[in-house]
């Protein structure tokens, strides 16, 4: 397995992809928020700390400009930790 600050950084790669593609959305579109919590689950032995608060309760799919709202934040997050 590879290290946990290479984990953190193909996470937040990853998060950026997801950003990437919703970004090209109309705001109203709806998106399947498992895309977003499968990678926040690749977080576990990685982050210390509550990282299953940063996953997207429910099954409803959410509009894209409320998931770009959690994408910014996931990734901003974890860049604090990438820093520390």
């Amino acid at each position: 397995m590879a290290d946990t600050g290479a984990r953190l950084n193909a996470v937040v790669a990853a998060l950026e992809k997801v950003r990437q593609h919703v970004n090209e959305l109309d705001v109203n579109d709806t998106v399947e928020h498992t895309v977003y919590n499968r990678w926040i689950a690749m977080l576990d032995g990685v982050v210390d700390g509550n990282w299953n608060a940063l996953l997207l309760p429910g099954e409803v799919d959410i509009m894209a400009g409320e998931m770009l709202m959690h994408v910014d934040a996931a990734i901003a997050f974890l860049d604090a930790h990438r820093q520390t």
